[in-house]
């Protein structure tokens, strides 16, 4: 069994899954690639794929990463990772967010005149709470990490195929390519996927609220910062969450 082919795994926990929840197994891939599931799923992919990276960068030793999978609490946002330091016991909460799709541009046509993307921050419109309000933002001490990739945003929105398509206005996928270094769109997919940025959501708010769909950076970006700063910045919220723990 343990050495068994993964295909083979996924495979038969796949059936068994259909089985449970009634999903007609030949049917299974046309409704995971339902265009109002899919997001869905790649959101929580992306949940899983943020533990991943931070799981490879830290030292384990001394941060344990846990995924996170609490029901739904009223008034309180979902909670996606914990970072814990191990010798503080120390609790910093990480929210992953997929880049909005589509929103990878050169700037030439924007009030950003560099190459940036968006996130998508806020609260889904489904959430009733939010039904007589315009206040869809989350607050800024919801998280003490905000973290996203460009992934998403290289990825062509509203198109009718299965296969993902790449934004290609003002030839800013040549522009990526260079960037990243590769040469097909594969690869480029493949490192968008790789590329993860984090914030301080503090750093960002506009009067105590993460904006909607903050701007980040390609290059240069004064808050958004590569995963290789993450351990000072954790430090750093260590530090500082211990002061106030002992001052109260």
């Amino acid at each position: 069994m343990d050495n068994e082919p993964l295909e083979l795994v996924v495979g038969r926990s796949l059936v068994a899954y259909c089985l449970k929840y009634d999903v007609p197994v030949e049917m299974v891939i046309e409704i995971l690639e339902d265009q109002k599931v899919l997001p869905m799923i790649r959101g929580k992919a992306t949940e899983y794929n943020a533990v991943a990276a931070l799981q490879s960068i830290l030292n384990r030793v001394e941060w344990q990463v846990n995924k996170l999978n609490p029901n739904p609490q009223p008034n309180r946002p979902d909670e996606d990772i914990e970072i814990i330091h191990r010798r503080t016991k120390v609790s910093i909460v990480v929210e992953s967010k997929n880049a909005v799709r589509g929103s990878m541009t050169t700037g030439k046509r924007c009030n950003i005149k560099q190459p940036h993307f968006k996130v998508k921050s806020h609260r889904s419109r489904s959430n009733l709470s939010m039904a007589e309000t315009s206040n869809d933002r989350y607050a800024e001490d919801c998280w003490d990490i905000l973290i996203t990739n460009t992934a998403n945003a290289i990825i062509k929105g509203n198109t009718q195929g299965s296969d993902f398509e790449l934004v290609d206005k003002d030839a800013i996928a040549d522009i990526l390519k260079a960037f990243y270094g590769v040469s097909t769109e594969k690869e480029l997919i493949a490192a968008a996927s790789q590329d993860w940025r984090f914030v301080l959501p503090t750093d960002i708010a506009e009067d105590g609220f993460i904006p909607r769909t903050p701007a980040v950076l390609l290059e240069g970006d004064p808050n958004w910062r590569s995963l290789d700063d993450l351990q000072s910045c954790l430090e750093q919220i260590v530090r500082n969450k211990t002061q106030g723990r002992n001052s109260g």
